[in-house]
């Protein structure tokens, strides 16, 4: 009989995504600009350090804030620290818990600076970022419970920081936006009044997809999304979690989203693996008859918000988040 070959390509992937002329662009500045910063090698703490000097210059600029307040929130016998956003100077505002992305690994505040900054001043509302403790330090669901807290913390000393806490929301990007909708799930399962929450932006999440069209063709060296960047943060992150049955707050698709659900402003990059994840939710909740609204930009990789110093799409994003949230506080947004 005859010997037979089969060839086989278990990526799947080109060999390089057709991203738009910004994307494009935003890869040539970062293999000259990020040359000199190794965030994939030394110890964590050294990857970190390399990876908020590698963000210096796009979280430089933008709009300036009318009061910036750091500060740390009890927990337990530890701290996590927070930082408050005013936009403007004014009293009881809304205000948006953000949660910065990094694989769970990486990231702080500064590293997700303008972002934030961004979303205070497009919505007029404050947003208080809370820097959970990374992994591998800590594992699943550390990083909810400290989220969780530092919201309630936030919420029960409204006062004290200015702010209303019957108009509130979450947002996040990448691992931080799977921590939104974690810690959103959380607040519902232990009886909170989740009508106050006024609405979660949701930029490019993972929330629970084992295998989808995207993760089958997108991810790979020039975003660190690639199966094997994947699976390591999620091992670093999970530790023992591995059943999804145990691990229901990173696992979103195994919550019950019929009901009790806020309304949801959910980013997809056409080009990033996790797109069909914020496919899947848009449709999931827009099924149940939850507000939600889905925005999929063209030509674009994930983390791409992060570039809104060349990314028209980037700005675009965030303006359009920090709208959503605010119109569904009643209030008008600022531009």
């Amino acid at each position: 009989m005859g010997e037979f070959r089969v060839t086989i390509n278990p990526k799947n992937k080109p060999a390089t995504p057709e991203v738009n002329w910004q994307q494009a662009r935003v890869l040539e500045m970062q293999a000259e600009y990020a040359a000199a910063f190794d965030t994939q090698a030394g110890t964590y703490e050294e990857m970190r350090a390399a990876y908020r000097e590698e963000r210096k210059m796009w979280n430089s600029g933008g709009p300036e804030m009318a009061e910036t307040i750091d500060f740390e929130i009890p927990f337990g016998e530890d701290k996590v620290p927070a930082r408050l956003l005013r936009p403007v100077k004014a009293e009881k505002l809304p205000v948006i818990f953000f949660m910065h992305g990094g694989g769970f690994v990486l990231g702080d505040n500064d590293t997700h600076n303008l972002v934030q900054r961004k979303l205070a001043a497009y919505s007029g509302c404050v947003v208080v970022g809370i820097e959970y403790t990374l992994s591998p330090e800590v594992v699943y669901p550390r990083a909810i419970e400290e989220c969780t807290t530092a919201c309630k913390y936030v919420l029960e000393h409204a006062e004290e920081y200015g702010i209303d806490p019957e108009k509130f929301g979450f947002a996040g990007d990448s691992g931080g936006a799977n921590l939104s909708m974690g810690v959103t799930m959380h607040l519902r399962d232990d009886g909170f009044d989740i009508s106050r929450i006024k609405g979660n932006i949701l930029f490019y999440g993972s929330y629970g997809m084992k295998a989808s069209v995207s993760s089958n063709l997108h991810g790979g060296s020039w975003d660190g999304m690639s199966e094997e960047d994947l699976a390591f943060y999620l091992e670093i992150y999970l530790g023992e979690c591995v059943d999804p049955i145990d691990c229901p707050y990173f696992d979103t698709f195994i919550n019950d989203l019929t009901h009790d659900v806020p309304p949801c402003f959910i980013v997809s990059a056409e080009l990033d693996p996790l797109r069909d994840d914020s496919k899947l939710l848009y449709e999931i909740l827009t099924n149940n008859g939850i507000q939600a609204e889905y925005h999929e930009y063209k030509g674009a990789l994930h983390a791409f918000i992060h570039y809104s110093k060349v990314m028209d799409d980037a700005e675009d994003a965030l303006r359009r988040g920090a709208h959503f949230f605010a119109h569904n506080c009643g209030l008008d947004p600022r531009n």
